[in-house]
């Protein structure tokens, strides 16, 4: 009997455990590949309906940034001429 109980507060201790073991990090904003100029524009809902805020890394490595950054983030990169 006390095996039994020992045996299902362990398992039910892994099952518990086991979510937050196996989840991985969130999505990761794409690197910047060198030699590209990177554009990150972020939108306020997952449907991209309006845009709230940038950011450009430019061929020379200088950087701006204007509004605000959330989840919903679309990354677009073009080859430095």
């Amino acid at each position: 009997m006390i095996r039994r109980v020992v045996s299902t507060a362990t398992l039910v201790s892994a099952l518990v455990a086991a979510p937050l073991l196996v989840a991985g990090p969130a999505s990761a904003i794409p690197a910047c590949k060198a030699g590209y100029q990177c554009d990150r524009f972020y939108y306020s809902n997952a449907a991209h309906d309006d845009v709230v805020g940038g950011y450009t890394r430019f061929c020379d490595g200088t950087t701006t940034t204007w509004g605000e950054t959330t989840t919903y983030v679309v990354t677009v990169q073009s080859a430095c001429q």
